[in-house]
């Protein structure tokens, strides 16, 4: 059977920008992030939803990083979550809170499907090599700035910030 070839509607140049701090209450899963990251956000959503008013929340996000230092599935963190416009009195069982801190990042931005996601990330990680931008040992946030609430799937809008040096 043979495979078809994801079209990635990416911004071709990223955007170097350099993010506001930000409080971040999140679930995490360990493991390859294809699995992991729609488990994450069912767990996330089954105890976030009934405790964040929508009008608290900041931005939808998602974070994933592979540590260098880990070796097969252990080395893939994903973290489901939201930014909050201020910090939470109380943090829900079974989810976690932490500062994002301002830091310096390569914006693009992915139109469309979710689905694009698998292929977008090495095609952005191709043009910061080609232009020569160092990247940073830390978490890559997507960032939805909307949803399938809100739009069709070909009109889902997500930066994908990739940290660099």
């Amino acid at each position: 059977m043979k495979e078809t070839a994801v079209r990635v509607n990416l911004t071709a140049d990223p955007e170097i920008i350099t993010s506001q701090p930000a409080i971040l209450v999140y679930l995490e899963k360990i493991g390859p992030f294809l699995k992991t990251a729609p488990l994450a956000w069912k767990e996330f959503w089954s105890i976030a939803k009934a405790q964040f008013d929508r009008g608290e929340i900041a931005a939808m996000v998602g974070l994933s990083r592979i540590d260098g230092t880990k070796t097969g599935d252990a080395a893939f963190a994903y973290q489901a979550g939201v930014t909050l416009k201020s910090k939470p009195t109380k943090i829900p069982q079974g989810l976690r809170s932490r500062e994002l801190h301002s830091c310096k990042y390569a914006r693009f931005l992915l139109i469309g499907s979710y689905g694009q996601l698998p292929a977008a990330y090495p095609q952005a990680f191709s043009t910061l090599k080609a232009l020569k931008l160092e990247t940073r040992d830390d978490f890559c946030i997507e960032r939805y700035l909307n949803t399938p609430e809100e739009v069709s799937e070909d009109w889902l809008e997500t930066e994908i910030l990739i940290p660099v040096c």
